[in-house]
């Protein structure tokens, strides 16, 4: 990991155990060695792709001075905290404060403390099988959202699977969580439990039921083993309910005790088991989504796994945007093929189909900014015939993993915010926006104007776990590529709140 360093910045402050020192004040000396990647910034020579060390020094500068802490222990550490909240390119940073004049009546140079504080990723496990499953599950992800020492990368599926240690109860809803943390395992475990707690989450039955479970899987390579803790969690690589949808988000990350990938598990978990077993619990365990938005369980629709992806060829493409297109969408949203044709022969247009067997089931067309390694969901749609039945949600989590080396994928999502639309159309809009939601999309504070259309811009996180930032840029980058300079100056509005 790069490095950007900050030697000895020259702090006046009042923190210290004595009244005096609070009163008066002395100097306080900071280093802060920040872990962060600057080949992008180095490359293309922009700061917006870096973070600004001034910036940096001057937030340093004002955080110690405005408060005041008797331990310089408890300087470094909300210091650190506080940096890695703001400058979200810094991944980790070594802070050290120097506190030369310390009240110590013997020679001395200086006293210190220094910490290594950063974001670790982390994979959790969350399952309910009491009340409204979807709706336990989607709290725990908003929850831990809100938090601000937790970024939520990514979220699988929810499959349906069968009850797992031999008590009698109804079937789990369960998926997987990747985030990127501050807290330390213990007080992430706390966490857990609070969100579980909120939750009604009663431990009475060993293996029983309940209305939220969250269970660290990994964190980072940390081995550790206390009464209360054990990761990696002791028994994940025999639970299908943890492998199958943690393979789905992070299917190259190892176990690091076993040495082998999630996906390796998976597979191995599955041969063993024998493939005659699971043929016969698939109509159980299989992928699950919900298009319709409510939270009843019986609007549960199952998905079977053979759908997959297929890029198209250009005239793969022609036919199906001719063929679907023109009732899928408005007719202010669609515009001739020769532009897609255009784009497409520059490299910037890609698309795909996703089919059961030989029969098409959705499509999604994407224009493409190389440069910034972005892509935009430029059309995606799921034939009449296949509507509300989940394959949207499927083709989706299929187009994540297809697209998984770009930075990005963002969507534009009709606003559902205009004063003067009906009821009826927000709540479409709505559910649109709780689809993509679902899927691991965030919305920006970025909104377009485009051919009279108003949106609002979210991104579906890949590489990039910052994809949010300056998202109108971006949005403006990625238009360039479809369409001429004058054309955007008149059709085109972005605004960035």
């Amino acid at each position: 990991m790069d490095q950007i360093i900050i030697e000895n910045l020259r702090v006046y402050a009042h923190h210290g155990v004595y009244r005096e020192e609070n009163e008066k004040g002395q100097s306080f000396y900071i280093t802060a060695v920040m872990e962060t990647d600057t080949r992008n910034a180095g490359t293309l020579d922009d700061l917006d792709l870096s973070t600004n060390y001034g910036e940096v020094c001057m937030f340093m500068n004002d955080f110690v001075t405005e408060h005041t802490y008797k331990l310089i222990e408890t300087v470094a550490e909300k210091t650190a905290e506080a940096v890695l909240l703001k400058f979200p390119l810094i991944r980790r940073v070594t802070l050290e404060i120097r506190k030369p004049e310390a009240p110590i009546p013997l020679p001395f140079e200086s006293v210190s403390v220094k910490v290594v504080r950063g974001w670790h990723r982390v994979y959790l496990s969350c399952g309910s099988n009491m009340g409204d499953r979807k709706a336990h599950l989607d709290g725990a992800v908003e929850a831990l959202r809100e938090d601000s020492m937790c970024h939520v990368i990514k979220c699988s599926d929810w499959i349906v699977t069968q009850p797992y240690g031999g008590v009698v109860q109804e079937d789990f809803l369960n998926g997987t969580i990747a985030l990127d943390t501050l807290y330390t395992p213990a007080m992430l475990l706390q966490k857990l439990h609070e969100i579980e707690y909120a939750h009604d989450r009663e431990r009475k039955i060993h293996w029983g039921p309940r209305t939220l479970d969250l269970d660290i899987l990994l964190y980072e390579d940390c081995v550790m083993h206390t009464e209360e803790l054990t990761i990696p969690h002791a028994d994940m690589h025999n639970r299908y309910f943890v492998l199958k949808p943690l393979a789905q988000i992070a299917p190259y990350e190892r176990h690091p005790v076993l040495g082998s990938s999630i996906g390796q598990m998976y597979e191995e978990l599955v041969n063993d088991a024998g493939q005659a077993c699971v043929k016969e619990k698939e109509g159980k365990m299989c992928d699950m989504e919900i298009e319709n938005r409510e939270t009843d369980d019986s609007k549960v629709t199952y998905v079977m796994e053979n759908v997959h992806i297929e890029r198209l060829t250009l005239e793969q493409a022609r036919e199906i945007y001719g063929t679907y297109a023109h009732s899928d969408f408005p007719p202010e949203e669609i515009k001739p093929f020769d532009v897609i044709e255009e784009t497409w022969g520059r490299g910037s247009y890609h698309a795909y189909g996703f089919y059961e067997g030989t029969t098409l089931c959705a499509y999604a067309f994407l224009v493409a900014d190389v440069e910034k390694r972005l892509l935009l969901l430029d059309y995606f749609a799921v034939v009449r015939e296949r509507r509300g039945q989940g394959y949207g949600s499927r083709a989706l989590a299929l187009l994540r993993e297809g697209c998984a080396e770009w930075n990005a994928l963002v969507i534009e999502v009709e606003d559902d915010e205009l004063p003067d639309i009906n009821e009826e159309t927000r709540d479409v809009r709505k559910r649109r926006i709780s689809f993509y939601t679902a899927a691991g999309c965030l919305m920006s504070t970025t909104r377009s104007r485009l051919w009279g259309v108003d949106y609002r811009i979210m991104a579906m996180p890949l590489m990039d776990r910052y994809a949010l930032r300056c998202m109108a840029d971006k949005l403006h980058a990625i238009y360039g590529n479809l369409y001429r300079e004058d054309i955007l100056r008149q059709h085109f509005e972005i605004t960035a709140e």
